[in-house]
């Protein structure tokens, strides 16, 4: 019964993929840019991928893994990653990446991460999966933070489905740890079971900023929209205590009219 139900999960996010794609498949190129491969680096361009699938493998939730795609101030679009082989994701390392149009159909570590050198990075449509019975293991975060003084941007309809921890964290525990890091979320629909929808540190003047975000059954607290934390350095005594969720202030701005329960 298990393989039964695995197997027509798959089927499902296939098929939702194509919906996701379909729009962008009408005007892209008719093959992939070379570009698209796995464990790549795209730097200074705009690389249509024609919605090929692409991956490298998933041996579970660790930080050590590389990068799907490597992106140094660039853009890749149309694009399906492959459930078994998410590894660490999409790595922005530089500059102002773009991710627009990709499928993620089973995330592993993170979807996507912002390093330490990345100014900003936009998430445009597309969407994410997570299942606690793939290889990726326990849910964790979907976009992790790293960079100072930079933006993560998701809109365009992203949508989110599966089992998460949270669709955004500020890093809590980085080696020089710091801020400010930014969350814009602008038009996103979460159709999962998360925790929270956004971690931020309030102690490096972290800020999220968040309108139309649509989340299925939602009610107040579950999942917890923004939630304050203590950031802290990496190895260090101190933990990232966490100080709840908070609405329309210095930090969080958002209001409970920008969450629309479906």
């Amino acid at each position: 019964m298990k393989g039964f139900v695995l197997s027509n999960l798959r089927c499902l996010k296939h098929l939702m993929v194509l919906a996701l794609l379909a729009p962008g498949l009408s005007v892209q190129a008719a093959k992939p840019d070379p570009a698209c491969v796995a464990g790549g680096l795209i730097e200074n361009s705009v690389v249509d991928c024609a919605g090929i699938e692409i991956g490298l493998d998933c041996p579970g939730d660790n930080e050590s893994q590389p990068a799907v795609l490597t992106l140094k101030n660039a853009t890749v679009k149309n694009l399906v990653i492959s459930a078994s082989g998410g590894a660490d994701g999409i790595h922005c390392t530089e500059g102002d990446c773009v991710i627009e149009n990709v499928v993620w159909l089973d995330i592993c570590e993170d979807a996507a991460t912002l390093k330490h050198k990345g100014k900003s990075l936009t998430i445009i449509g597309g969407a994410a999966y997570n299942y606690p019975e793939g290889p990726g293991g326990k849910p964790d975060k979907v976009f992790q933070h790293n960079s100072k003084n930079s933006t993560i941007h998701v809109k365009g309809g992203f949508e989110l489905h599966g089992t998460h921890g949270k669709l955004w964290r500020s890093c809590g525990n980085c080696t020089n740890n710091g801020g400010p890091r930014h969350l814009i979320l602008e038009d996103v629909v979460v159709d999962a079971d998360l925790y929270a929808i956004s971690g931020l540190n309030r102690n490096y003047g972290d800020t999220v900023d968040i309108k139309n975000l649509k989340v299925k059954s939602y009610r107040e607290g579950l999942p917890i929209i923004c939630e304050e934390y203590k950031g802290i350095v990496k190895n260090s005594d101190a933990e990232s205590a966490a100080y709840g969720e908070t609405w329309d202030s210095e930090h969080c701005k958002v209001k409970k009219s920008d969450i629309v329960p479906f």
